[in-house]
């Protein structure tokens, strides 16, 4: 069997988003194809502190995080794209002027407002808080952030942050209010190619799972792409198969679809 390296995102690919679960069928696939010999890789918009316990456990070789921010491998850090400090401060002082809600996102903590308010972070904030390590901190702390997502509504003035920002960062609309952001030149396909330059895989082995508009990066660089039923549909006429739902054992059909397993 020849051997592949396999991205996956990880919200709405290998987690259910509504029950918030890893299905008993995908890790029973991944441990298989992991035992075949497949290199199995995180490929994900969360940064590194916020992969849920559940993940981690399930033994995979490495991980592109923050959107290809954070990259690892056996557990070894291999790249790590940190915003300089004065911008960091800009960004701080113009999403509050501009009245912009989210997450400041880095290695090792997620950053809020004291005052969030958009229903989404407030939830986010739940969850980040149910993590064992200090994890997330309000933006008037010392922190180091890689990357941003934003919520916004009528009382924010996102198109004036976005003109100030666009030509040092991708804007991507995750959903009419939320943008997921990231400096220019990273993303889930530049960590890919990062991964497989460092270890000496041809291209022709990648292969890429995902189901949302963050994912359109990694699944049309790599050589196989593999797309998420239930996933947002922009992306099913762009990938080479599309698979069952996250609890319709959809991570271990596309395997076995692939003969990975």
């Amino acid at each position: 069997m020849e051997k592949h390296i396999l991205f996956f995102d990880i919200d709405g690919t290998l987690i259910d988003e509504e029950k918030d679960i890893v299905p008993e069928s995908a890790k029973r696939a991944l441990c298989r194809a992991k035992k075949n010999g497949h290199l199995l890789f995180l490929c994900s918009g969360r940064c590194k502190a916020i992969i849920p316990d559940e993940v981690v456990g399930l033994g995979f070789d490495g991980m592109v995080g923050g959107c290809g921010t954070y990259i690892e491998y056996e557990g070894k850090e291999l790249f790590h794209h940190k915003l300089p400090r004065d911008l960091q401060r800009a960004i701080i002082e113009d999403l509050q002027t501009y009245h912009i809600d989210g997450v400041l996102e880095g290695k090792d903590c997620s950053a809020f407002r004291h005052d969030y308010w958009m229903p989404v972070v407030k939830n986010i904030f739940t969850e980040n808080g149910s993590f064992t390590a200090k994890t997330q901190c309000f933006w008037e702390e010392d922190f180091i952030f890689d990357k941003m997502a934003l919520w916004y509504d009528d009382s924010s003035d996102m198109e004036g942050f976005k003109e100030k920002y666009i030509s040092q960062f991708d804007f991507i609309e995750r959903d009419p209010t939320f943008y997921e952001v990231v400096p220019r030149g990273i993303s889930k396909a530049s960590g890919m190619h990062f991964v497989c330059d460092r270890l000496g895989i041809d291209w022709k082995q990648t292969i890429a799972f995902g189901d949302s508009a963050n994912d359109i990066s990694m699944l049309r660089c790599a050589n196989t792409s593999v797309a998420m039923g239930g996933g947002n549909p922009i992306l099913f006429d762009m990938v080479d198969y599309v698979t069952s739902a996250v609890m319709e054992d959809g991570i271990a059909k596309a395997l076995e679809y692939l003969k990975l397993i």
